[in-house]
């Protein structure tokens, strides 16, 4: 089973959103975070889950069954529902994706349980100011 971890963050006074994923994969782990330019951090939500998808069918890692983990209540209804009323065309994006997979769950986690990708979104926020500042 894939467990995949997702985050995504925004500093609207720096103009600044981090979209962030860990996977894991038979004691395998892959990890990353990017900048992007939205500034809607629900769309980010939705936007690290499709990129990390898209990431796991490019290793060709998606023939087997997917647990999606996001504390993004709004992801894992929509996700549920398949409905979103405000992000269906990334939401319909996404669960092109998820027909790649034999069998998806999707999880509403605290924070602490999605520390690891929360923690990715932080380091690259902090990363990206450190370098700006210069």
């Amino acid at each position: 089973m894939i467990k995949l971890y997702t985050d995504a963050g925004l500093n609207t006074n720096l103009n600044l959103g981090v979209v962030a994923f860990v996977i894991k994969q038979n004691n395998k782990f892959y990890s990353d975070a990017l900048e992007q330019d939205f500034n809607d951090n629900h769309y980010l939500e939705f936007l690290a889950l499709k990129i990390a998808l898209k990431k796991i069918i490019e290793k060709n890692w998606n023939h087997d069954i997917i647990q999606i983990h996001s504390d993004s209540q709004i992801v894992i209804d929509s996700l549920n529902k398949k409905y979103s009323k405000h992000y269906q065309p990334i939401l319909d994006d996404i669960l092109k994706e998820l027909k790649s997979f034999p069998f998806y769950f999707a999880k509403h986690v605290s924070d602490k349980e999605n520390s690891a990708a929360h923690a990715q979104v932080h380091q690259k926020m902090l990363n990206i100011r450190k370098h700006r500042s210069k």
